[in-house]
């Protein structure tokens, strides 16, 4: 059993040497000639899987990329050569639904708007919408859903409106990219939406930058009243429009993902794949490689309040991760001219809220117990 792995894809060799014979290759330089023998092929976005890359893939059983995305494969092509597909869906959801979070909670701290009191639209409800929202009821912030394919099929949730999701203080976009057909989601929002949009709206892109029209955008800052925009995502990537970043409240380089945790975990699912497959026992888990960071010591002011406090609540979070310190980075990487490639290979270590440990030094409410875990967080008391 042959393994070609893309060399970015993290704890790739220990992964994949476990199941068999691994090597391997870097995507800039990779050919036809590298993948002609190998059994199954792992890849992330920066390889296209097409005919190609594949032509001399005589043995090939499946392609799995460690990516949420799936848009780099052929999947037509694959499907006319019987070559299984998967893809790691969900292996960043938590990373990106915690990046909004963080935007939610420099946005409430510099008094741009009350948590308490807003709602946020949240379009698509998939892996990344549904931990958003999880989140967000954890700390009981207001949200509805968006989402006519899955509304569609008979999702159970509660959706509403894309007229509805316009009303929202906060419009949060997580679809994937869809060029045509009855729910596109290319330039969902265009000039008539961003004209619709006012001062006191606050759009977050973390999904695809193609879903908003960049030029109708540009149009609208030269306007009154224009929302506040956090984009962490862009049209033409990596050949980025750098002129929007001075619009831009906040400004990152498709980093919303990049936690440690969401990384490891699309090589975990990529070896799951291949294991089912290949019908071999998964013996390997993240715990394996992931060291725990330190136990974080907290009290709240008063431990017998029903919900910590705004304050409380942004000192703990933002302590672990605070999008501020990601927007200052990458506009000083663009204005060095560092280009946006570069920048999201050289990312900083983040960890996931899942991955510490709230260390109580005293009993706390229900209430308080039930934000904490509901963040992920793991509780012990000492």
């Amino acid at each position: 059993m042959k393994i070609l792995y893309e060399d970015t894809i993290p704890r790739g060799y220990d992964y994949f040497s476990s199941l068999g014979e691994a090597v391997s290759y870097n995507a800039a330089t990779v050919t036809s000639d590298d993948v002609a023998s190998c059994d199954y092929l792992a890849v992330r976005s920066t390889t296209p899987v097409n005919e190609e890359l594949l032509s001399n893939a005589e043995n090939l059983h499946c392609v799995a990329t460690a990516t949420a995305g799936s848009n780099h494969i052929d999947k037509h092509y694959l499907e006319e050569r019987d070559i299984a597909w998967r893809d790691a869906g969900g292996c960043n959801a938590v990373a990106v639904a915690e990046y909004v979070l963080s935007v939610l909670l420099i946005a409430h701290r510099d008094k741009k708007l009350d948590l308490s009191r807003i709602r946020v639209g949240i379009v698509g409800a998939g892996h990344v919408g549904t931990s958003l929202a999880n989140l967000l009821g954890a700390l009981d912030i207001a949200y509805v859903l968006n989402d006519p394919p899955r509304q569609e099929a008979g999702d159970r949730r509660h959706f509403v409106d894309f007229s509805e999701i316009l009303s929202c203080d906060v419009i949060s976009l997580h679809v994937p990219f869809v060029k045509e057909g009855v729910h596109k989601t290319h330039h969902l929002i265009d000039a008539a939406v961003l004209k619709s949009l006012g001062a006191g709206n606050l759009l977050i892109n973390a999904c695809r930058g193609e879903v908003i029209n960049e030029e109708a955008l540009l149009q609208r800052f030269d306007n009154e009243s224009a929302p506040t925009v956090v984009l962490d995502v862009f049209d033409n990537e990596p050949n980025i429009n750098t002129g929007l970043l001075r619009h831009l409240w906040l400004a990152t380089g498709h980093i919303a993902g990049h936690s440690i945790e969401g990384k490891l975990r699309g090589t975990q699912l990529v070896y799951e794949h291949f294991c089912e497959l290949a019908k071999k026992p998964v013996k390997l888990d993240m715990d394996d490689f992931l060291a725990a960071p330190q136990p974080i010591s907290f009290m709240p002011r008063d431990p017998s309040m029903e919900a910590l406090n705004w304050d409380e609540i942004s000192s703990l979070l933002l302590s672990i991760y605070d999008v501020t310190i990601d927007d200052k980075d990458f506009r000083n990487a663009m204005q060095a001219g560092e280009s946006f490639s570069a920048y999201r290979k050289q990312y900083r270590v983040r960890r996931e809220f899942n991955a510490f440990t709230i260390a109580l030094s005293g009993v706390v409410s229900e209430g308080i117990l039930r934000q904490l875990t509901g963040l992920g967080f793991t509780i012990e008391t000492l």
